[in-house]
This record gives C-alpha cells, sequence and structure tokens, in this order.
C-alpha cells in the first residue's frame, strides 16, 4: 500500500522546508566565503549574495520553473561574471553607465543565445563592473554556486514530494 501524503505534509516539504533552506544556504553560503575572503581571496565580493539569494529562492522555491533548472543557473553565472569582469576592463576606457548598458545588453543577448535565461545573474556582471572584479572574484562566484547546487541536490533528492506521487495517491 502506498503512503497517501497529505496537503499540509505536500506544503511543509515543498514550500516551508525549501524557504528555510533559502535562509541556511546564505547562512552557510555567507559563512563559508567570509572564510575564503578573510584567509584566502580578501578581495571577495560580498555583493554578490543578492543574486545567490534569488537564485536560491527560484531553484529552492520554483523547482519546476524552465528558469531553475541547474544548467541554466550555471551557465547564467559564468556568462555574466565573465562578461562583468570583460567589462570592468571596458569601463576603464569608455566609461562607467556606457559600460553596464553595454554589458547588461550583451548578458542578456548571450543567455538567450545560449538557452541559459535565469534573471538573477544579470545582477551578477553589474556586480563585477562596479566592484572592480577579477579572476579571484570568478573563484569566490564557483564557490557559492557549488554550495547552492549541493543544497538544490538535497532538497530534490530528500524534501521534495514529487507531484506525480501526489496526483496518483489522491485518484485513489
Amino acid at each position: 500500500m502506498k503512503y497517501v501524503h497529505s496537503n499540509n505534509e505536500i506544503r511543509i516539504r515543498n514550500s516551508i522546508i525549501p524557504a528555510i533552506f533559502i535562509g541556511i544556504t546564505m547562512s552557510i553560503t555567507i559563512f563559508s566565503l567570509s572564510l575564503i575572503h578573510i584567509y584566502v581571496i580578501p578581495i571577495a565580493k560580498f555583493i554578490v549574495f543578492s543574486s545567490f539569494a534569488s537564485s536560491s529562492f527560484l531553484l529552492f522555491m520554483e523547482p519546476h520553473q524552465e528558469s531553475s533548472r541547474i544548467s541554466k543557473f550555471v551557465k547564467s553565472y559564468i556568462i555574466s561574471g565573465i562578461c562583468g569582469i570583460i567589462g570592468f576592463v571596458v569601463s576603464l576606457h569608455i566609461g562607467l553607465y556606457s559600460t553596464l548598458a553595454l554589458v547588461e545588453t550583451m548578458v542578456a543577448l548571450l543567455l538567450v543565445a545560449f538557452k541559459a535565461m535565469h534573471p538573477p545573474a544579470m545582477g551578477i556582471a553589474v556586480v563585477f563592473i562596479l566592484e572592480r572584479a577579477n579572476v579571484f572574484a570568478l573563484l569566490f562566484l564557483f564557490a557559492g554556486m557549488l554550495l547552492i547546487i549541493i543544497f538544490d541536490r538535497f532538497l530534490n533528492k530528500f524534501v521534495y514530494i514529487i507531484e506525480d506521487e501526489f496526483k496518483i495517491d489522491t485518484q485513489k
């Protein structure tokens, strides 16, 4: 006999626990990256947490949305980070506002071209331009992405109740 999930259990496992995991993920990410900032890379950019928090919300709270795929998350952050570093170099020659407009347009076009539409990543390019990013900022970004991916995998494997199971159980 198959276990029937109650509406409350589904709400807790598919909404409340993932919401709590956003806070846990951000806390662990901030703690881990602050250690990297203190002991390894003193120029780490903490402002990236606004994008990380938005991505965590999409990945954890809306796992079935097209923009919530891990592949899109990873590709979009890499694209935006690289464009941000290039944009920082360009901003030294053509000015900040022109660079921001140019880079954000390029990021949007590249996200569409590579089918990596994950909106929170757009902010990474801006952060990297404004905060004078370099290769170490990319390493910082990758470390944060890795932590978010680990938590996303955990939620997908152990927490979420799959909707198909719920539909089968409720039809009985």
